[in-house]
């Protein structure tokens, strides 16, 4: 029987995922067909890949920036987003966010 994880989202990665959010719903609006159900798409992939840490979370990559954490990648139409988690049993915690295409996490 595999460990059950609880994941916790820290007060930076709520605020990266708002970010985030709007980053996105402005991308949409400027495009030449906008899409209304974006944003729910988005919060819908980010759910789901989160999912995945409550019971597998060693099965992401190490960040190669900081080798105590976790990252797991998010696809999402053109791009996605990575987010920055450490394994604290039987916690995992949600540190960050950021879009693939940004160098690093604040």
């Amino acid at each position: 029987m595999s460990t059950q994880y609880r994941v916790v989202a820290s007060v930076t990665f709520q605020e990266d995922l708002e970010r985030l959010e709007e980053h996105i719903v402005e991308r949409d609006l400027a495009s030449n067909a906008p899409d209304d159900t974006c944003l729910f798409r988005f919060r819908d992939a980010i759910e789901r890949a989160i999912s995945i840490l409550s019971f597998a979370p060693h099965t992401c990559r190490r960040s190669a920036q900081h080798r105590e954490f976790r990252e797991l990648v998010i696809p999402f139409g053109h791009g996605g987003c990575v987010v920055l988690f450490a394994i604290r049993e039987p916690d995992v915690l949600l540190l960050a966010e950021r879009d693939q295409h940004e160098h690093d996490y604040r």
